[in-house]
């Protein structure tokens, strides 16, 4: 365990100065206010909040979502699609991962925009204030104080837009070969739109089990169901992260 957490450690502390970033230990990490991608220094703008710290740590230290992983394979990664993207922490990772994708940024949170057109600019990704849902219409946001925690419902007095799944691929341009999720819940209404998911060829994502029918059982079989393969699960309580591709 001790030596797990030393090779953890020097792993993350060597990811961080390709980044341009310090990093001592977790407990002391503060966020940086800049980052080196492609060889340059860039600005980021992040709120400090512990989410937001644990999740610098995962995306951009751990690769969490797997974008390194894809790119040591040879994986072709041109269109990206980040549904849930908070303050646009893997749209940094993705882009600098694949430098030529193109890719869209989905976020519901209109008080994120200040960060996320930060990190927009820096990376050069394209974001939307939208949530993505089966369809078209307005949903009500429960915002939590730490941001990353905030989940949605459909509500027609909604305030924030939600764009369709297939239309949020047809504006990327028809196919997507990286999809990023994390939207709290909303995804099991989107695994229904099974024509969608076909044009879809990898899958980085958070899911969740807030209702007893959802199970990591249910969760591996959806998967499965919609023709992919996974390659990676890690369950945490009543949510975890997986990849999968396309069989």
């Amino acid at each position: 365990m001790i030596v797990d957490r030393i090779i953890m450690l020097l792993k993350r502390r060597k990811m961080a100065s390709k980044l341009g970033v310090r990093f001592v230990r977790s407990a002391s990490f503060r966020l940086p206010d800049s980052i080196c991608l492609d060889g340059q220094m860039q600005k980021l703008s992040l709120p400090d909040e512990n989410g937001v710290k644990v999740a610098f740590i995962d995306l951009l230290l751990d690769d969490c979502y797997g974008c390194r992983v894809l790119q040591e394979r040879g994986t072709q990664i041109k269109t990206v699609l980040d549904i849930g993207g908070n303050v646009g922490l893997f749209g940094v990772a993705a882009c600098n991962s694949f430098p030529d994708a193109k890719l869209h940024c989905y976020e519901p949170n209109r008080q994120l925009e200040q960060y996320l057109s930060v990190q927009a600019q820096s990376a050069g990704f394209n974001y939307f204030m939208e949530a993505v849902g089966l369809q078209n219409g307005m949903i009500f946001l429960d915002l939590n104080e730490d941001s990353v925690q905030t989940r949605s419902k459909q509500d027609s007095d909604g305030n924030v837009p939600q764009i369709a799944f297939r239309k949020a691929i047809e504006r990327l341009g028809g196919k997507v070969d990286l999809l990023k999720m994390d939207c709290e819940g909303t995804e099991w209404e989107m695994f229904k739109d099974r024509d969608s998911w076909e044009r879809v060829r990898n899958l980085s994502m958070e899911y969740h089990l807030f209702k007893p029918e959802h199970t990591e059982q249910t969760v591996k079989q959806t998967i499965d169901d919609l023709g992919f393969a996974i390659t990676s699960f890690v369950h945490v309580d009543n949510f975890g992260l997986l990849t999968a591709t396309r069989k």
